[in-house]
């Protein structure tokens, strides 16, 4: 009789909901923008988005409640799977990160050897481009809040190194 329905005791189905609450909550600590790039109902997301905005400890119980029955009409599964792409894909962005501020050093205190070695590793890049922003960045003043032509350097770095 595999068609009978299980039993689910109280305790057992308290303890479903508040893994479904504490998934919320895993999905409720991302960016609008990672939320956009999940695949949830739209009613889910939209109370998600919503409670980014309530500030009240009281509110913000409800809230997380709420999303918790939410979560109910949800498969589990996929949110979690969902979640661990998106922490997976957080974690390349990071390492390429790390890798343009490697970068970005060595340029700032190597010599033309430094250069030579960049351009050998992304060839896309303009080596004239690069030698005018590194020359900019040492002229820029230390104490100055503008760091706008390292910006530059770090968004044509970063271009390549996702192009990779």
């Amino acid at each position: 009789m595999e068609d009978e329905i299980q039993y689910q005791s109280k305790t057992q189905k308290k303890k479903e909901a508040e893994e479904l609450q504490r998934l919320g909550l895993k999905l409720n600590n991302l960016s609008v923008q990672q939320l956009e790039n999940i695949e949830i109902p739209k009613n889910l997301k939209t109370a998600l988005i919503e409670g980014k905005s309530i500030t009240s400890n009281i509110a913000g119980r409800r809230h997380r409640q709420f999303i918790g029955a939410l979560m109910r009409d949800v498969d589990p599964e996929s949110i979690s799977l969902a979640l661990l792409q998106s922490e997976d894909k957080n974690l390349v962005e990071s390492e390429a990160a790390k890798e343009c501020r490697v970068w970005i050093d060595k340029l700032l205190t190597g010599g033309p050897a430094k250069m030579e070695a960049l351009l050998y590793e992304f060839p896309g890049l303009e080596r004239q481009r690069l030698r005018q922003l590194v020359r900019n960045i040492k002229k820029e003043k230390p104490g100055t809040k503008s760091f706008k032509f390292r910006e530059i350097l770090e968004k044509l770095i970063m271009a390549e190194i996702n192009s990779k």
